[in-house]
């Protein structure tokens, strides 16, 4: 009797033991939070968390399961003018931005200049200097990759077939693309320029693939590459899973002209505005109507008549991804009567008689458009629209004037402006490429090449 009391004495005094949770279990708990930010705060709760989520193994695993294409941290502009300067770069989020200490983070990790590319190596000898001067040039950026080319030297293929290289600057790596084999470039013959005239092939990279089961495995890419010609596309396709670069079919007798509308718009005003939405590529042609089509899934290119509801040109149009697997489309009138400027929002349904822009809500803008129009529409991704605004009446079509702007994001969901920095731009719709650049903290990173 004492020692049974002494003993429950004791037992109200003591805590009882914990067990430890293995780190396999805790590795598949943290597997299932839905997204990266999830995983942050968890991070932030515990340093052994820390350690386990800011594995490049567990990351890797993480991003298999599932499909989180991470904050918007800014927006990566590209002039295509050779001497666009301060119109080139990374722009982070700025404060009051939620995402704005990510986006100085990335900022300060990441090579935005790609130093770490290969220089040409004719360049040593004095040879090839016209090339290394052009050097390599941003072509696109998806999925925290950039896709670079530049001319090859030394060669007889010149801005039509150039040197092609997949690269993260966060992580520093590359992967350098096999050239078009000649059976493929001999099919390719009186291309029209593109890119403000300095190519003369617009190559892109696909939406990221499905993650293989092995977490140590490269991730894979495939990277697109077409040419207008006089008369049809070219299309090839490079996929890094075989090294092998094969033809896209495509429609015949589809006649380009370099000059195209009223106003002598040239050509490549509508190629450099390539959309996105869910698994395919589209350029659109407003005047004929003509939504070209590249689909990722079949691998082909194909041609659709979608009538445009107001008679919109190509750099008043913005294609995005909309909820439930539809394309939506921003657009806005070329006047703005009585100064008052609107943003609408369509969606494109098929009806019986065809596809259709359905008009889902048109969004007041607060900037007053009564002498000219202080806003023109960039980038899209993920949903969401970057507008440039300038004090400065925007540049038009291909011109590549640098100016001091303010970038903003409207999305699909919430349809509400939100400030995303000050930026130094170049170029009209048509004179500079502008990506929304989604991504992690370089804590939550993992290579994706």
């Amino acid at each position: 009797m004492a020692r049974g009391e002494a003993g429950g004495d004791a037992g109200k005094g003591e805590e009882p033991a914990r067990s430890e949770i293995p780190d396999e279990i805790t590795d598949e708990i943290l597997l299932r939070l839905p997204s990266r930010s999830a995983l942050a705060r968890a991070a932030a709760a515990s340093g052994d968390f820390r350690a386990l989520v800011s594995s490049p193994r567990f990351l890797r695993r993480h991003r298999a399961l599932h499909r989180d294409p991470g904050a918007l941290l800014g927006v990566f502009t590209f002039s295509l003018s050779s001497d666009g300067g301060d119109g080139t770069g990374f722009h982070p989020a700025e404060p009051p931005h939620p995402a704005a200490a990510a986006a100085r983070a990335v900022a300060g990790a990441a090579d935005f200049s790609f130093g770490f590319l290969p220089a040409d190596p004719s360049a040593a000898d004095g040879a090839g200097a016209e090339a290394e001067a052009e050097g390599w040039i941003v072509r696109d950026y998806r999925d925290g990759r950039f896709l670079l080319d530049r001319v090859a030297s030394g060669t007889e293929r010149g801005t039509v077939f150039t040197e092609l290289a997949v690269c993260d600057p966060l992580s520093r790596r590359y992967a350098l693309l096999p050239p078009i084999p000649e059976d493929l470039a001999a099919t390719v013959d009186g291309v029209l320029n593109v890119f403000g005239g300095r190519r003369a092939c617009e190559p892109f990279l696909a939406p990221a693939e499905a993650c293989c089961d092995d977490p140590d495995a490269a991730p894979p890419f495939t990277v697109f590459w077409t040419a207008r010609c006089q008369r049809k596309v070219a299309a090839f396709a490079f996929s890094s899973s075989d090294g092998r670069w094969r033809a896209l079919p495509s429609p015949d007798c589809f006649i380009w002209r370099r000059h195209r509308s009223p106003f002598s718009c040239p050509m490549h005003t509508v190629w450099n505005r390539r959309h996105y939405a869910h698994g395919r590529f589209y350029w659109v042609d407003c005047l004929t109507n003509r939504w070209l089509v590249l689909d990722t899934r079949a691998m082909e290119l194909a041609l659709s008549i979608i009538p445009s509801p107001a008679g919109y040109w190509e750099e008043h149009v913005a294609v995005v991804e909309a909820p439930d697997g539809n394309v939506g489309v921003f657009a806005h009138d070329f006047h703005h009567p009585g100064g008052k400027a609107d943003l609408h929002y369509y969606t494109i349904v098929q009806d019986a008689d065809g596809p259709r822009w359905r008009l889902e809500n048109t969004i007041p803008l607060p900037w007053p458009a009564a002498y000219h129009r202080p806003f023109c529409l960039r980038g899209t991704a993920n949903g969401c629209l970057i507008l440039e605004v300038s004090e400065e009446k925007p540049a038009f079509m291909a011109s590549y004037r640098v100016r001091d702007a303010e970038l903003f994001k409207i999305d699909v969901n919430s349809f509400q402006l939100e400030k995303i920095c000050q930026a130094r731009c170049a170029g009209g719709a048509a004179g500079q490429c502008c990506w929304p650049y989604f991504g992690f903290p370089p804590s939550l990173s993992v290579p994706t090449v």
